[in-house]
C-alpha cells in the first residue's frame, strides 16, 4: 500500500480528538476565556418560549437559575448540543448551559460532573446496563465509522475478513469492537471466532501496521480516512454507507439520572433545544459547519468536514432512535456484548431509553429520519461510483 508516510504521520499527530467525537476540534482558547467570564444569572421573567405552567414548575426545580454544564470535546458527531448553545436555544428556554471539556460521557455524565453529553451507543449502552447513572434522551445521527482495508488489499468483502486481524483503538469491549461485532455479524462472519482483534491506541501506528502487513483491516472514523487517506484505504462495510445500517442511530445524547429525576421540566427543554439544533444541523448544514469554524470547533479542509457532516444525517425522531436502541440491545445480548446475566431487551430499554421531550412537543420541526436509503446517505456502491 502506497501510504504517504511522512505526511500521514504529521497529519495523525495533528488529530486531537478521539474517534468517539468523529471529527476534529480546534483551539478552544477563545471559548475558554468566554466561559471563565460568564456569570450565572437567575432568570426572573418567563421566556416567551416556555409555558406559564412549565415555568412555574421549573422555578421549583433545584436546577433553576444555576449554570448547567454539559460535555463537549469537539467534533461533528456530538455537535448538536453545542449548536444549541451557540444558536441561543437553551437561552430561549431560560436555561443557562455551558460546555466543559475533558473525560468521557460515561465518566462525566454518569457521575454528575456534567448533566448531558453525546457519544456512540456502542460506547455507552453496556455501562448503562452495568449501573452507570445515565439514560439516553434523544438520538443524534446515523453513521460515522467503517471497516477499512488498504486500497490494494486482496480483501474484497466482509467474508474475506475471516482469519484476518482487525485493529481497534479504544480497548476490548468498547465502541470500536462493539461496532465491528455487529458489522461482521450482519454479513455472516462470527466476530467471536472468525477474526482476531488487536488494540492499537495510535492511529498512525495502525496505518503503519497496515503498511507492513501486521494488520489486515481496521475500524476508523470516516472523517479520519476522508481527510487523510481517501485514495489509500477502501471501505469494506460501514454503519454510515452500508444499507443495512442506514435505518438506525449511531450516537445518542445521554443525561444524568439524578438530574433528570429532580429537574424533569428543565430536562424537557434541554432536549427540545438539542433536537432543534439537530434539525438545524441537517437542514442548514453549510451554515452549521461555518459556525463550527467561526467558533474554532473545527479545523482542517472545510470541504471535507462538510462532506462528512452531510453523511451523518442529524435530526432523528424518538421513534427512530428507540427502534435503533432495541435492535442494538437485541444484538448485544445475543452476541454477549452485554455481560450482565439474565437481562431482557425490555429491561435494557427501561434503563437506556427515556422519552423526555416527545416529538409532539417540537411544533413545526420536520422529522429527519433516513427511513429509505434514497433519503439517507450514499450506499457503499454509490459512493464508489
Amino acid at each position: 500500500m502506497k501510504m504517504k508516510r511522512m505526511a500521514a504521520a504529521m497529519l495523525a499527530a495533528m488529530m486531537t480528538v478521539s474517534l468517539a467525537a468523529c471529527g476534529q476540534s480546534g483551539d478552544n482558547t477563545k471559548e475558554a476565556s468566554k466561559k471563565q467570564t460568564k456569570e450565572t444569572t437567575k432568570t426572573t421573567e418567563r421566556p416567551e418560549a416556555v409555558s406559564e405552567e412549565d415555568w412555574e414548575a421549573m422555578r421549583k426545580e433545584p436546577a433553576f437559575g444555576t449554570e448547567l454544564n454539559y460535555l463537549f470535546n469537539g467534533g461533528a458527531c456530538v455537535s448538536a448540543k453545542y449548536l444549541a448553545e451557540e444558536l441561543g436555544y437553551y437561552e430561549e428556554y431560560g436555561i443557562n448551559a455551558t460546555y466543559v471539556q475533558g473525560g468521557s460521557v460515561v465518566e462525566t455524565v454518569g457521575t454528575g460532573q456534567c448533566m448531558w453529553g453525546t457519544d456512540h451507543i456502542a460506547t455507552m449502552l453496556v455501562p448503562v446496563t452495568n449501573g452507570v447513572k445515565m439514560t439516553f434522551v434523544c438520538g443524534a445521527h446515523i453513521g460515522c465509522k467503517s471497516i477499512y482495508v488498504p486500497a490494494d488489499s486482496d480483501i474484497q468483502s466482509v467474508e474475506d475478513l475471516k482469519g484476518k486481524t482487525i485493529a481497534i483503538h479504544d480497548g476490548t469491549g468498547n465502541s470500536d469492537q462493539n461496532i465491528c461485532y455487529r458489522l461482521l455479524d450482519e454479513y455472516g462472519v462470527d466476530p467471536t471466532t472468525d477474526v482476531e482483534f488487536t488494540n492499537i491506541e495510535d492511529n498512525a501506528a495502525t496505518v503503519a501496521g497496515m503498511e507492513n502487513g501486521e494488520v489486515d483491516a481496521t475500524i476508523f472514523s470516516d472523517y479520519f480516512v476522508m481527510a487523510n487517506y481517501p485514495d489509500d484505504m477502501r471501505m469494506i462495510c460501514s454503519i454510515t454507507y452500508s444499507p443495512e445500517f442506514q435505518d438506525e442511530a449511531c450516537c445518542v445524547t445521554a443525561m444524568n439520572n439524578d438530574f433528570l429525576e429532580k429537574n424533569p421540566v428543565h430536562a424537557k427543554y434541554i432536549v427540545k433545544a438539542i433536537k432543534r439544533a439537530g434539525e438545524y444541523a441537517r437542514l442548514n448544514s453549510e451554515d452549521a459547519v461555518q459556525l463550527m469554524y467561526d467558533t474554532d470547533k473545527m479545523t482542517g479542509e472545510q470541504a471535507v468536514q462538510q462532506e462528512f457532516w452531510d453523511s451523518l444525517h442529524f435530526g432523528l425522531s424518538d421513534a427512530f432512535t428507540e427502534q435503533s436502541l432495541r435492535k442494538i440491545a437485541e444484538d448485544y445480548l445475543r452476541l454477549g456484548i452485554i455481560t450482565k446475566k439474565d437481562l431482557t431487551v425490555d429491561e435494557v430499554m427501561d434503563m437506556a431509553w427515556t422519552e423526555v421531550c416527545p416529538d409532539s412537543e417540537m411544533g413545526d420541526l420536520t422529522v429527519g429520519d433516513p427511513v429509505e436509503p434514497d433519503n439517507a446517505v450514499l450506499t457503499i456502491q454509490q459512493k464508489e461510483e
